[in-house]
């Protein structure tokens, strides 16, 4: 019995110990908090305003630095150095369009978070949305927290958003704007406050309501972007292993809809097509389409180790970039397309395998649709 008593005595103890400390915990993280944004406002404050003004153009005027320019050049096909000037000279502007998108921060359990479609969609529109910018002399600038998932932007110094919050912004999950709506964006307006003398800002969302994405530049994918060593060296593998540089490989894109992606059921189902004579290289998201497909016998069908995983959170990027680049390796692409009577949103090509087919630099001729009969 009096065990007992000392033993509820003893836990009811170390129950209060941790109940303080984590109080303790809590207090010191606020007051922290507190140091930093008060020592963030004094800075602001105090800072003489010809260094603010000085501070602001250094900010403002990003351009590329030359030997990002010259590496570049290097890594780029020659027909894309002409966009690849016209990008760096618009990076002077005072007008500024930030795509932003933070998928990243929508795994944690706190912050901002802006959930978007698949790889297909959203950069699809986003390269649309960079051409008007480009078009009209703006600066253009990325906000999409992400982890190594695959692809970085090329040029950091001059393309990567910086909000004004700092490490505070960071540490915390948030932002001094808000695109969560997807609202409109109006890109007759950008332009209008290219000779300003004060630098403004338009944030708009990777996958904005209402907008149509257009053809684009296919250099403009390579420019803004590159790959990541690790998913370089995974290519390499992979195109020895499968024959890619032999010429004879078809691509496949099969897709079931975002099943795998969002979860979500819909009527969004297609169809591959192929002839005997040529590999394949199979890229899907459906993991029943891939057993099938390991169990035909009939056909050298290629597929990556990694099975699909679900990317409406950015850790899941990775395999699917490494199937997107894959196919834009291929001779060209067989891919099936939603079938008449389909009364979705999607689009009747998968945004996935045209973004495939465009920065693979494919002509219409390899691009194949198939149908469901």
């Amino acid at each position: 019995m009096g065990s007992d008593s000392l033993h509820k005595s003893a836990s009811i103890s170390i129950g209060k110990h941790a109940q303080t400390i984590s109080l303790y915990r809590s207090l010191l993280l606020f007051f922290l908090t507190f140091v930093l944004i008060v020592a963030f406002l004094i800075q602001e404050t105090s800072e003489p305003k010809v260094s603010k003004l000085r501070k602001a153009h250094e900010i403002i005027n990003r351009t590329i630095p030359k030997w990002e320019m010259d590496t570049a050049r290097q890594e780029l096909p020659r027909q894309c150095w002409n966009l690849l000037e016209h990008l760096n000279q618009c990076q002077a502007s005072k007008e500024i369009v930030v795509f932003g998108c933070h998928r990243k921060w929508c795994s944690s359990s706190y912050g901002h978070c802006e959930e978007v479609n698949g790889i297909g969609d959203r950069t699809q529109r986003m390269l649309s949305m960079a051409t008007d910018a480009i078009h009209k002399c703006v600066r253009i600038e990325f906000d999409y927290p992400q982890t190594r998932n695959g692809i970085d932007l090329r040029f950091q110094s001059s393309l990567e958003y910086r909000d004004p919050w700092g490490i505070l912004a960071e540490t915390f999950h948030f932002r001094s704007y808000d695109v969560s709506n997807q609202g409109p964006v109006d890109v007759t307006s950008w332009g209008s406050h290219i000779n300003d003398q004060v630098a403004t800002r338009t944030f708009t969302h990777f996958t904005p309501k209402d907008y149509v994405w257009h053809h684009y530049n296919p250099c403009l994918y390579h420019i803004l972007f590159r790959k990541t060593d690790e998913i370089s060296t995974e290519l390499n593998y992979y195109e020895d292993l499968f024959h890619l540089k032999e010429g004879n490989t078809i691509g496949i894109h099969f897709r079931t809809g975002d099943l795998t992606a969002f979860g979500v059921k819909n009527k969004d189902i297609r169809a591959k097509g192929g002839e005997d004579k040529f590999n394949f290289f199979l890229a899907t998201d459906n993991n029943h389409v891939r057993q099938m497909a390991n169990n035909d016998e009939r056909y050298k069908i290629h597929m990556i180790q990694e099975k699909p995983s679900a990317y409406i959170n950015s850790d899941g990027d990775r395999t699917a970039y490494l199937d997107l680049y894959l196919l834009s390796r291929t001779r060209g692409l067989s891919v099936n397309v939603l079938p008449k009577e389909y009364d979705g949103p999607a689009e009747r090509v998968s945004t996935f395998a045209r973004l495939a087919w465009n920065i693979g630099f494919m002509n219409d001729d390899q691009l194949y649709e198939c149908e469901i009969a």
